[in-house]
This record gives structure tokens, C-alpha cells and sequence, in this order.
């Protein structure tokens, strides 16, 4: 509008009040019939296909609105200075200077309503794609968390079963840690976070469910530092270790194993140091190792990162080492 003013009133010498009424009379008209150009850009998405029937929308939307813009404008202006002759004159020879100002007009509004069009498909793009990038972690997370081992249920119903007979008290408090132990596991989000306290919990559960079976052949212990307990990790991390513990140790050896677990917080890091015996020259059972691959891709999907997971062995002792980083 400001150049408009400019060019009648310094370039061609009309009056102030006859600038400002041409300019804001012209410009206000295709303000406002440049409002329905908006539903011909949103709703003709170009495409090889349908490329004919866009060019065809858009030059009859422009033929439409020059063609109304030119005459209501070119209506009101002749009314109002009807006995400016000089100004008329003007309004009438300047009609096709108009009309290509209109024609840029509509392509510059066009360009402007395509980009905001582009825009906000871009955004609902990137906003599709972190929905799925959500979901596709937690199916994985799923599929990587949801792995209790059937053998340990089948072993602990028969367990039960034998001690109905021989120790029916005891088997009704094996039964409530198997109970308790299940609800846990099935309760928890893959994706989601718990305290160290509960996951150990849980754990010790589990290792006292499977001592029953293996009676004096297995000792456990926990240590666990300072505020340890109350640091969050991903909701059953542990559990798989603990499996291969009982697994590759107490399984295959002839002597008492031990597991032990100590756990320390430092420099944001919460440390997890897991230890089991083994007899070194014991063969190795179907599946080794699926249990820590699908830890440390839990860890990647989880912290970003591919390193926070360490196994040694020393002796007759096999270590994994965990540092878990604080969430923001």
C-alpha cells in the first residue's frame, strides 16, 4: 500500500487524499478477495496427474478476481471523485497497469499460501514421524522386555506341584512369589522407568523361587550404596542377568554358586556390578548370550548409546558391568 501511495501521489502529482483513497481502495478489495485463493492452494495439491486442472483452477480464480477487483474498485474510485476529470482519466488509462499488478499480486498471495500449505504438511511429517519413531521403540522395547522364560514357569509349577504334597505351606508361599513375581513382570511398561528398590524386589522374588528348587546350590546377595535404592533404571533390565546367572551357572555347575549384585552411584552414573560362578569348562547351553544382546539394545533405544554395558570374566567368576546415566 505505502509504494501505491508513493507512485500516485510523488510520481504522478495527485493529491494527498486522492493517493491514500486509490491506494487503500485498490489494496483493501484484493486483500479481500485474495482470502478464497487460500481453498484453491489447499485444496489442488500439484501433482503430474492433476497438473492441468491446477493451472486451470488458478487462472480462472485470477481471471475472477482481477475482473472484480478491477471493477469494484475502478467503481467506488469513479463515484468518488467524479468531478476529477484529470483523475479519472488517469483511473481509465491506467486499468491495464492494474491488471498486471493484480496478476503479480495473486502469484506473489499464491507462493505465500503454497509455502504456509508446504509448511504445516512438513510439520505434520516430522510430527507422523516422531509418533512412529514412539511407537517403533516401544513394540521394540516390547518385544526386547517381554521374554520371561517358559522353562522357570514350568519348573516352578512343578515345584509347586511336588511341595503341595510334601510341604503344602510352603508351596502356598512359593505360589504368592510366583503371583507376585508375574504381576510385576506383565505390569510394567517396556518403555517405562522403576526404582532400583522394586526391581531388586522383584528379583529377590525370583532367586527365592528358584532356590527351592536348587536349595543350598544357590546363594545370592545384594549390596547396595547410599541412595542406590531410589535411582531409577528401565523397568525389568536386571531380570534377564539374573536368568543368565541361573542359567549358565547354578544349571551347569556341581558346586554352590553364588550371585551377588553391588550397586554404586557416582558422577550420575549409576553403577551395577553383577557376578555369578561358573565352572569354566562346562559347555555352553542353547542361547547363550540372547539375553545380553537384547540388554544392550534396550540401553541403545533407551539412553542413545552402545556402550553402557561391560562382561569380563576372572577365574571362575563371570561379570557383567552397568552404567546407567541419569534421565533428564
Amino acid at each position: 500500500m505505502g509504494i501505491h501511495f508513493f507512485i500516485i501521489y510523488f510520481l504522478f502529482g495527485f493529491r494527498l487524499f486522492v493517493g491514500l483513497a486509490d491506494s487503500f481502495i485498490f489494496n483493501s478489495i484484493f486483500s479481500f478477495l485474495g482470502i478464497p485463493v487460500w481453498y484453491v492452494v489447499r485444496y489442488s495439491v500439484p501433482s503430474k496427474k492433476t497438473l492441468s486442472n491446477l493451472v486451470f483452477n488458478h487462472l480462472t480464480s485470477l481471471a475472477l478476481i482481477v475482473v472484480i477487483w478491477i471493477s469494484a474498485s475502478y467503481s467506488i474510485l469513479n463515484v468518488l471523485f467524479n468531478s476529477n476529470e484529470l483523475y479519472r482519466s488517469f483511473l481509465s488509462t491506467s486499468i491495464p497497469y492494474r491488471i498486471v499488478s493484480g496478476v503479480l499480486f495473486y502469484v506473489m498471495l499464491g507462493l505465500a499460501y503454497y509455502l504456509v500449505v508446504y509448511n504445516n504438511n512438513l510439520q505434520e511429517k516430522m510430527k507422523e514421524g516422531a509418533r512412529l519413531g514412539e511407537l517403533l521403540k516401544e513394540s521394540e522395547l516390547n518385544m526386547l522386555r517381554s521374554q520371561i522364560n517358559p522353562h522357570f514357569l514350568f519348573n516352578s509349577l512343578n515345584s509347586i506341584s511336588s511341595l503341595t504334597i510334601t510341604d503344602p505351606e510352603k508351596a502356598r508361599e512359593m505360589l504368592i512369589k510366583l503371583s507376585d513375581f508375574l504381576r510385576y513382570s506383565v505390569s510394567t511398561s517396556a518403555a517405562g522407568f522403576t526404582s532400583l528398590e522394586k526391581e531388586m524386589a522383584n528379583i529377590q522374588r525370583y532367586l527365592e523361587i528358584e532356590k527351592v528348587r536348587f536349595g543350598d546350590k544357590l546363594l545370592f546377595g545384594f549390596n547396595m550404596e547410599g541412595n542406590c535404592r531410589d535411582k531409577k533404571i528401565p523397568a525389568m533390565l536386571l531380570q534377564p542377568l539374573f536368568e543368565n546367572a541361573i542359567k549358565h551357572g547354578v544349571y551347569e555347575s556341581t558346586e554352590q554358586v553364588k550371585i551377588e549384585m553391588d550397586c554404586r552411584y557416582l558422577d550420575g552414573c549409576l553403577e551395577i556390578n553383577l557376578s555369578n560362578d561358573f565352572e569354566p569348562g562346562a559347555r555352553a547351553r542353547k542361547g547363550a548370550g540372547v539375553g545380553l544382546r537384547n540388554i544392550r539394545e534396550r540401553l541403545r533405544l533407551l539412553y542413545k548409546n552402545d556402550t553402557l554395558m561391560r562382561t569380563s570374566v576372572n577365574g571362575n567368576k563371570y561379570q557383567v558391568f552397568l552404567c546407567l546415566p541419569d534421565m533428564k
